[in-house]
């Protein structure tokens, strides 16, 4: 609830009574909102107790104030119904020992907001509860439906949030999710409707609640913000920046959107052409990971110019504006251990060095086999005989993949000095606390779109359907977003099997 207080005091208005006496006046300023159904106490502010005479009078609204009200020193204003929003002004006058108190108290009587939360990855995830966070005292009265795939809620951090917990169905938006968020709509006279999600999946996560609501006269859709998987969505525009037309297409596809989500049609929006159309249809906000890339790609500047102000930059600094409290919740939700890592960070006066794993959905030998692979990728970076050799001595410190099993544990195990930073807490998370190391390096992954380019030493890509050697990688469009944003240079991309064999502690060529 938004509360703002002003207070101008000790004001000399020379108003004149009937003796041509000067009267010292006080006024302060209330300005609030009540959601509806709701009882707020209207009361006078920075004021005596006991007053010669007091009164109140309505200024604005439809007349509300009844008649014992106006002469009882406060008095409860229950919000009433609405079909939209309404202000409503009460002034409180108190006189004593020459001295006059002015209060002026105005409310707006607004709708109860739902906000919504859809996601199965971890960046977005963490930028949704530090919104959440971050607004929690201000917006108290908003209720927080969440389904999170990677960020787990203990009953009390959820309660400390408002929130409800929903399941993913898959990694998208389950049917227990829809019903809930009708179920609280038709409690409702009407409803402010807040949908967060990330780019990528947003058809699949708020479609399903859009085409249920879209009947609902009492709900409307206040913002949906919509926040970057990682590089997913950098891949596809790449892949898509040389289409022609692209605005014409997205405008036209805006229609089949529209009509969809109106019941009209069964048609769905395909790909890119399914996630950057909602702020044509509703207040929506697109938090990029890497907003400059429609500037730096030339290609793009027609998406740019067709998103228009809806196009934002992600935060990072926001946990640095929290409160301590706030900033023990975030930790505490997310697991993560700030003050032990800093403490390992600060162990010697060497810089520190992460390297970050990946893993694979095969098993047994295979995943054996990966562990290895980036045990030897280790290997070089701290090696004086590889050409890939950072340079000097670092810290070493490992953060695995958060399903990695047996090969974080292989790879924690090939080294007696390695510091293992859980893999349970998403990379972006150091990010986020201001606690990523001097250097790091590792497996191509999503996290490095976050991580300052002069911190990242080298990627390494492993072997896919896709990829197969060292120019297949260079040639991805995982890279080639990279090398344009200035992310990685051509020469820091490298291909595991090209990598010197350094398992005899001298590191040899394999080919």
């Amino acid at each position: 609830m938004k509360r703002i207080f002003c207070l101008v005091s000790a004001i000399l208005l020379s108003a004149c009574n009937d003796n041509q006496n000067t009267v010292d006046v006080v006024v302060s300023t209330v300005n609030d909102n009540v959601i509806e159904n709701n009882t707020y106490q209207v009361k006078p502010i920075d004021t005596q107790t006991i007053f010669d005479s007091y009164s109140w009078i309505q200024t604005c609204g439809t007349p509300i104030l009844k008649d014992d009200e106006k002469y009882s020193l406060s008095f409860d204003f229950v919000a009433p119904e609405l079909d939209q929003d309404e202000k409503f002004c009460f002034e409180f006058t108190g006189d004593v020992d020459g001295k006059r108190y002015v209060t002026q108290t105005n409310l707006t009587v607004v709708a109860p907001t739902l906000e919504v939360y859809v996601d199965h990855a971890s960046l977005p995830s963490l930028q949704q509860l530090m919104k959440i966070i971050q607004q929690k005292n201000e917006y108290s009265q908003n209720e927080r439906f969440i389904s999170w795939g990677r960020i787990g809620l203990t009953e009390d951090n959820a309660e400390k949030l408002n929130a409800h917990i929903y399941p993913l169905a898959g990694n998208n938006t389950s049917q227990e999710l829809v019903d809930a968020v009708i179920d609280y709509a038709d409690s409702k006279n009407r409803l402010n409707l807040e949908l967060n999600t990330n780019t990528g999946h947003s058809f699949r996560n708020i479609a399903p609640i859009l085409r249920a609501t879209s009947s609902k006269n009492n709900i409307l859709i206040s913002n949906i913000n919509l926040y970057d998987d990682g590089s997913a969505e950098y891949v596809s525009l790449y892949n898509w920046k040389d289409t022609d037309n692209k605005s014409q297409k997205l405008s036209d596809s805006f229609l089949v959107l529209k009509d969809y989500l109106n019941g009209i049609s069964s048609e769905k929006p395909n790909g890119i052409y399914s996630i950057y159309n909602w702020h044509q249809l509703y207040h929506s906000s697109y938090y990029f990971l890497r907003k400059d890339y429609l500037t730096v790609e030339t290609k793009l500047h027609d998406l740019r110019e067709y998103l228009g102000g809806s196009l934002k930059q992600m935060s990072w600094d926001t946990f640095s504006q929290l409160s301590k409290g706030d900033k023990e919740l975030f930790l505490n939700i997310v697991g993560f251990d700030q003050e032990k890592l800093q403490q390992e960070y600060q162990q010697s006066e060497l810089p520190n060095f992460v390297f970050t794993g990946t893993t694979t959905w095969a098993g047994g030998e295979t995943k054996e086999y990966y562990a290895q692979q980036q045990v030897n990728v280790v290997n070089n970076a701290i090696n004086e005989t590889s050409p890939y050799y950072l340079g000097r001595e670092h810290d070493l410190f490992f953060k695995g993949h958060p399903r990695g099993g047996i090969i974080n544990d292989i790879i924690l195990g090939s080294f007696n000095n390695m510091i293992d930073i859980p893999a349970k807490v998403s990379f972006e998370v150091l990010m986020m606390t201001g606690m990523l190391p001097d250097t790091v390096g590792g497996i191509a992954s999503s996290l490095y779109f976050s991580i300052p380019a002069k911190k990242v030493s080298f990627i390494v890509f492993t072997s896919s359907d896709t990829i197969t050697d060292r120019e297949d990688a260079l040639k991805s469009p995982l890279v080639q977003v990279m090398m344009t944003l200035g992310i990685v240079k051509e020469k820091d991309v490298l291909f595991w099997s090209d990598l010197p064999d350094c398992s005899s502690g001298v590191c040899i060529a394999q080919y």
